[in-house]
């Protein structure tokens, strides 16, 4: 019994230090409609993000503690969820895992504006688009089971909370590439027409995960531009499945949204060793340049 229990503590020792060690090298990007920050996360069982997954809400995105039009305040009664949990993929021994929560409001439920100046009529929340949550985890490795079961512990590396309305359904998360060169890629585009989204691209080796370094290409595609321009870097430019990145130019201090573009760059890439390296860059001015 001594020798069982003994044997415990070290598994629990060894486990936390790999955990500390991957800690050490991971970063968590959280994005929601009121920021976007860093941090470092902490490893939990996958039911960390599947058991009342409500109470995981960043920024407060959710209007809990609000009153209703019938004078009840709203909590995760009035809300139903639905998950959808999916292995990924494995990229460097780093098993993957998804999950998409959608999450509904029950039928009829109103938010009191009342005591809002200027806040209009009640805001029916059952007839907005369903709030959407991203969560990208990455399996911590243990290569010793034996001495005791634990269950499989997870690192958050990215959260997406999208709002009713401001993001389009969802997409999965995609690998790029294949071999130890490979990427896992997340690309959502926000409701708006400006162009805007939420992506996330990572490489992995057996420290974890990395964010994968794009300046060396946004070097090269600057150095090609004309003078006091700017170009797209991600969202709807960047094409991970071609490596290949296609982006109007547009003068820095255009007068409007669609106004002074003055021609396209197109650039192609590699990945090696985590970082995107320019093949080519080519850009094509307008006609009338």
């Amino acid at each position: 019994m001594l020798r069982f229990s003994l044997s415990f503590v070290f598994l629990a020792v060894l486990l936390f230090q790999r955990a500390l060690a991957q800690t050490s090298q991971l970063q968590r990007e959280v994005v929601t409609d009121k920021s976007d920050t860093h941090d470092t996360p902490v490893a939990h069982p996958l039911s960390w993000w599947t058991q009342d997954p409500l109470r995981l809400d960043v920024d407060r995105t959710l209007p809990f503690g609000l009153k209703a039009t019938d004078g009840h305040l709203i909590s995760a009664q009035d809300y139903r969820v639905e998950q959808k949990v999916t292995d990924l993929c494995v990229l460097s021994t780093h098993a993957i895992v998804q999950i998409i929560t959608t999450i509904y409001a029950q039928p009829g439920l109103a938010l009191d504006t009342s005591t809002v100046p200027g806040a209009g009529p009640p805001i029916s929340l059952a007839d907005l688009p369903p709030a959407q949550w991203k969560s990208l985890l990455v399996k911590v490795p243990v290569d010793d089971r034996s001495v005791a079961p634990q269950p499989d512990q997870y690192f958050e590396i990215y959260r997406l909370q999208a709002d009713g309305g401001l993001f389009q359904s969802l997409k999965s998360a995609s690998v790029y590439g294949v071999g130890p060169n490979a990427i896992l890629g997340t690309f959502d585009p926000d409701g708006g027409n400006g162009g805007g989204c939420a992506d996330g691209y990572w490489w992995f080796d057996a420290a974890g995960a990395h964010p994968v370094d794009f300046s060396q290409l946004d070097r090269a595609i600057t150095t090609a531009l004309p003078p006091d321009t700017v170009y797209t870097s991600r969202c709807w430019a960047l094409h991970p499945e071609e490596s290949r990145l296609k982006s109007g130019v547009q003068k820095r201090n255009a007068t409007c949204h669609a106004c002074d573009w003055v021609g396209e760059v197109v650039a192609t890439y590699r990945i090696r060793q985590g970082a995107a390296l320019p093949v080519s860059v080519h850009f094509q001015p307008n006609p009338e340049q």
